[in-house]
Formats: structure tokens, C-alpha cells, sequence
């Protein structure tokens, strides 16, 4: 068995070939992504809860030797290993949790006037008054709602805000190289030296903003260097970023395709929490993550060697139907939901409560405003990445 989920049928649809090596090699050695793949629930979150035998330091793997590693850039990340990562959590949810917490009236505005924006923008296009026209709900709705959200967050002017989108889309196309690609590199320089001249700008002066809370956090004595604070910006940009646009996108396509579904939702919309965790199991934005052995050991009669790469299939453990009654089924009142979409343990995704927040708000919204949406008659396209899984546009009429 081979797997490829670059195949152009495996960008539209990973789940069957998923469901196959579940069955027949769910762990498996992958010679094209030169990893050991893990396809079942169990065995994903134990791929997240094993901090001694798993590193989050990607570098450390045999097939990037040579290349400079976590530990030895000088500073700390949230992807920095026990026991040092423990304190830089501390200090990152200290900064971030309060700031989010009161997000909640800014990301409702903004919905408001992206959906008034998805509105003109169908209006734009009819050039017949007996006809519908389509919008790009992505590029209207999906991809802008986060990363003005972010940008409210760090205080970022509005004239950047299109740049910040522009270097999120380059490190999310580079992902399936394991952020080892031309773009995740140059897209992350060019955030990190636009976020350094901000530190520097605001270091010393009074402020709010997630960028003044970072360079002021303070946990038992420790606290953030400049360039860990322009490092935790950067990580935070593309964290709380490409998460919400690929669930909104990927959940309302979803939703098109189980009619009932969406109804059931407009209907009730107190089930908001719990659709929006069906939407994050049912196809989640990110399909793998990616680990590294620092010890040996066996899983399911393989031999893990220190130094391989270990992929978690977290899109596969997410349909497992060891896990999951009927799960390829959506259910947007399907309870309980322990899916895998935000990871585990103490690498818990940041991002996932202001995706959350964003989500619960915005999905909702959408279907009371557009009581008649729908998939436009032009086809979705799917992104070449299969790491993160989301939609290039997703084209929506239904105005009328």
C-alpha cells in the first residue's frame, strides 16, 4: 500500500483512502512523506499525549538533518519541548486568553460588515435582473473575517491587513513540505521583520493591544525576550488564521452538501456550539501534524526508530468509526464529539478558542442573513495542500 494524499482525488476527497489503511496498515511507513503515518483514533491521541517519546522540534528528524534546530535558535516557542514549553504556555495564555475573552462584540461587527460586503458582491455580478449572480464566499467572507479579527488583536492599521493575508496564504501553500518550503520561509521572515519594527515601535509604551501584552506578560519572575514576542506574534497570525478560514469553508460546503443539515441548524441555532465541533470533526483544517521519534519504540508491531517522523492522520482519526458512530455522517447535533481537530495535551492548538469564537458567530450569521444560500453553479477548488485542508474559493449565490 502507498499512500499519496496529493493525488488530485485525494484533495477532493482523503476520507476513502483514510479509511483503508485504517483498516488494512494503520501504521504506515510513507516513502513518499518519509514518515511513519498513524490512521486511527487511539493511536492519534497517544501521538498527542507521548511528550517523552514524541517531539514537537520537527528539525530533530533524520530526513531534515543538517538543518538548525528548535533547541539551538536561542530562544523558546510554543513548539519548545518539556519542561521548558510549560512556562512559555503560561506566559502565551496570560497575554492571549483575556484579549480573547472580550473579542467577542468586534468579531460580531466584523461579520456584519463582511456579510453586507458578500451581499454587494453577488449584487456586483447580476448583469440581468432575471438572474442570480455568485460570490466567492473564501475571498469575501472566509479568508478576511480572521485575519482582521488578528489584526484587531495585535493592532495592526487596516493598510497592512491585506499584506498579513497575503503572508498567511504563502506559509499555509508551503506546509505539506513541513515547513521546509521556499514560501513557509520567506513568508515568515517577512512577518517576523514587520512584527520586530512593531515590537520595537511599542516597547516601553502603555497599550492593550496582544502585542503590548506580550512584551508585559510575567509568570513567577520569567517573562518574554523581543524576539520571542515577535515569534509568538508570527505563530499566532497563521494559528488563529488559517484554522478559521479553512473551517468556515470547508463547514459550509459540508452543509451544501447535507441540505437537512443546514436546515436543522438555521432552525436551531442554540446547537451553534455543537455544529461548529461536528464541522471541525467532520473535515478538519488541519489533516496531519507531525511529530518527531527521540526514542524507540513499537506501535501496532512497528518499530518507530529515534529520529523518524511520525504523522498524525488526524483527518482519519477524526472519522474512525471505533470513535465515531456513522462517521461520515454529519451530524451537527452529534454529542458527545471527542475529535482530534486542535490536537491534544499540552500542544493544544492556541488559536482554537478564537476559531471557535469566530465560527459560533459566523456561521449562524451567514444563514439568517442568506436564508437561500447555496453552492453557486461554478465549481469549488480545493488548495494544493494536504496538511491543511481548505478551499482556494467556494463559489454561494441564493440572495433571492
Amino acid at each position: 500500500m502507498h499512500f499519496d494524499p496529493f493525488t488530485t482525488a485525494a484533495l477532493e476527497n482523503p476520507y476513502s483512502q483514510y479509511a483503508r489503511f485504517r483498516e488494512e496498515e494503520p501504521v504506515h511507513w510513507s516513502e513518499k512523506l518519509r514518515s511513519w503515518v498513524l490512521f486511527r483514533h487511539n493511536d492519534v491521541t497517544g501521538f498527542f499525549l507521548d511528550d517523552e517519546r514524541l517531539s514537537s522540534d520537527r528539525s530533530k528528524a533524520a530526513k531534515f538533518r543538517g538543518s538548525a534546530r528548535s533547541s539551538e535558535i536561542g530562544f523558546r516557542t510554543v513548539s519548545t519541548d518539556p519542561p521548558v514549553h510549560a512556562p512559555v504556555r503560561a506566559l502565551l495564555n496570560g497575554a492571549l486568553n483575556p484579549r480573547v475573552r472580550t473579542i467577542g462584540p468586534r468579531v460580531d461587527e466584523l461579520i456584519r460588515v463582511l456579510l453586507e460586503r458578500l451581499d454587494g458582491a453577488v449584487r456586483r455580478v447580476v448583469h440581468d435582473a432575471r438572474l442570480e449572480g455568485e460570490a466567492d464566499l473564501i475571498a469575501e467572507f472566509a479568508f478576511p473575517l480572521p485575519i482582521n479579527v488578528i489584526a484587531e488583536l495585535f493592532g495592526v492599521p487596516e493598510e497592512d491587513r491585506a499584506q498579513f493575508q497575503e503572508w498567511s496564504h504563502s506559509v499555509a501553500r508551503g506546509m505539506d513540505r513541513f515547513y521546509s518550503g521556499d514560501g513557509v520561509s520567506r513568508g515568515l521572515a517577512e512577518m517576523h521583520g514587520y512584527f520586530a519594527e512593531m515590537v520595537a515601535k511599542r516597547k516601553g509604551r502603555s497599550g492593550d493591544d496582544l502585542i503590548h501584552r506580550l512584551l508585559a506578560a510575567e509568570n513567577r519572575g520569567d517573562s518574554f525576550s523581543e524576539i520571542e514576542v515577535i515569534a509568538m506574534c508570527s505563530t499566532l497570525v497563521f494559528a488563529g488564521h488559517e484554522t478559521t478560514v479553512n473551517l468556515i469553508g470547508n463547514g459550509m460546503l459540508a452543509l451544501f452538501r447535507n441540505r437537512d443539515e443546514l436546515d436543522r441548524l438555521r432552525a436551531e441555532p442554540a446547537i451553534a456550539e455543537k455544529a461548529v465541533e461536528e464541522l471541525l470533526r467532520f473535515d478538519s483544517p488541519a489533516q496531519m501534524v507531525s511529530r518527531t521519534a527521540v526514542a524507540d519504540f513499537e506501535i501496532r508491531g512497528q518499530s518507530i526508530r529515534t529520529g523518524d517522523s511520525v504523522l498524525a492522520a488526524v483527518g482519519s482519526a477524526n472519522r474512525d468509526p471505533e470513535a465515531f458512530s456513522d462517521p461520515d455522517r454529519l451530524d451537527v447535533g452529534r454529542y458527545p464529539n471527542d475529535h482530534l481537530a486542535f490536537g491534544l495535551g499540552i500542544h493544544f492548538c492556541p488559536g482554537a478558542a478564537l476559531s471557535r469564537i469566530e465560527a459560533r458567530a459566523a456561521i449562524p450569521a451567514l444563514l439568517a442573513r442568506f436564508p437561500r444560500i447555496r453552492q453557486g453553479a461554478a465549481p469549488h477548488r480545493w488548495r494544493p495542500t494536504a496538511v491543511l485542508r481548505g478551499l482556494e474559493c467556494l463559489p454561494v449565490c441564493g440572495r433571492k
